[in-house]
């Protein structure tokens, strides 16, 4: 057997030691070179608590700076750093802010990347933040909530309004009424958007009203956004408690008197009432005779206001019964009377007395119809409007209205 020689083996390991060790000592050497004189990168501090306010073409950028005194700048990059905004900071001993704002910015969704150094060129760790600037793709996508109905009321300067419904995701959250008051004065009144009813007073009669709505498209959105002004003419109410439903005094059970309605002792032949009726359930204009009340024989309910000139149509939503011969045709007779006089005629003077309009209200049946007609008032003046009726057949015989709309056409 051979024997194995110790000294050669131990020689040859001490060789081996040396090559590894000099091999190692070689790449330390070769780090040391790339870093001598050159201290491992400090991180600043980042910015802290970041928000990104969406706006109209811009955004603005606010965070915290709570730590490292030693931060001078800020810089904000997007668009994948193809543009960036560089902000010097003066740091205080507290919690300092930093406020960017970026204008010129399309309509759409960014993201942001923020980073801090101090003087010696050393860098924080990035903050990325999301933000929304909207523009005029987002403008052209709202709309004015839409007026449902209107009344200005001519007597007393009051204008009211009830407003629809519309899309919320939007944004909108009010809307503005422009109007001129009685001295000529411009004003604006504003309806939240949780509310449908809107009511102002000292309008002045005549002028055109306009209305534009108001959108916030984000809970960080820093500009309100308006849609245009859109003209309207209000719709004049020239004359009081005009139904749906009507109003009454004296009231005593189903019947009672129209408030702010001329009436005369036929009209209210029921115990001193019997002008207005809430035996359906809702207020009405009304006349009856027979179901042992007095027949009514020109019984007149007539009230006057001040209509400026122009051409106005009246629509009468009415219902009646009990037309049914020759007897009863001329015996059941109903006028809507127009008149500049202050007064109505006698059933049988209607159709050749100086008005300015006449309607004979004939039997339909049971059912609410709406009948309407149209009259020319010549000059600014005082127009009464109202019903003459005789109710005087052995039958028994009803006539209701539920409401009257007189709109000026020019």
């Amino acid at each position: 057997m051979k024997k194995i020689n110790n000294h050669r083996i131990l020689t040859c390991v001490a060789v081996l030691f040396y090559l590894i060790s000099a091999v190692s000592c070689k790449k330390m050497d070769d780090y040391k070179k790339y870093i001598e004189d050159k201290p491992i990168v400090n991180y600043t501090g980042k910015v802290d608590s970041v928000k990104v306010f969406s706006g109209k073409n811009r955004v603005l950028i606010t965070g915290l700076l709570v730590s490292d005194p030693k931060i001078k700048e800020a810089r904000i990059y997007w668009d994948g750093r193809r543009d960036s905004l560089s902000i010097p900071i003066t740091r205080t001993e507290g919690v300092d802010t930093l406020k960017a704002n970026i204008s010129n910015l399309e309509d759409r969704v960014y993201n942001f990347e923020i980073v801090t150094f101090d003087n010696e060129g050393n860098k924080s760790v990035r903050v990325y933040a999301f933000g929304r600037s909207y523009g005029d793709n987002y403008q052209m996508s709202l709309i004015n909530r839409p007026i449902s109905m209107n009344s200005l009321k001519a007597y007393d300067n009051t204008f009211s309004s009830t407003f629809g419904n519309v899309d919320r995701t939007f944004g909108i959250f009010a809307t503005e009424v422009k109007y001129k008051n009685k001295a000529g004065q411009e004003k604006v009144a504003r309806l939240n958007i949780d509310q449908s009813v809107l009511n102002f007073n000292d309008v002045k009669i005549g002028e055109a009203m306009s209305y534009r709505s108001l959108y916030l498209p984000d809970t960080l959105c820093l500009d309100t956004f308006y849609t245009a002004f859109s003209d309207f003419k209000p719709i004049l109410t020239f004359y009081r408690n005009m139904g749906y439903p009507f109003a009454a005094t004296n009231l005593s059970g189903r019947w009672g008197v129209l408030a702010n309605w001329n009436s005369n002792a036929t009209a209210n032949g029921i115990s001193g009432r019997g002008s207005y009726d809430q035996n359906s359930g809702i207020g009405v204009l009304a006349a009856e005779a027979g179901w042992g009340t007095p027949n009514i024989s020109n019984g007149k309910i007539h009230q006057t206001s001040t209509l400026p000139q122009g051409k106005y149509r009246v629509q009468v939503e009415f219902r009646r019964n009990n037309v049914t011969n020759n007897v009863d045709a001329t015996n059941n007779l109903i006028y809507f009377v127009v008149t500049n006089n202050g007064d109505l005629p006698n059933v049988a003077d209607v159709l050749n007395a100086n008005k300015l309009a006449s309607y004979d209200l004939k039997w339909i049946h049971d059912d609410y119809r709406i009948v309407s007609f149209e009259f020319d008032n010549p000059t600014t003046q005082a127009v009464t409007i109202g019903v003459v009726v005789n109710l005087t057949s052995s039958s028994n015989q009803y006539f209701n209205v539920k409401g009257i709309t007189i709109h000026q056409l020019n």
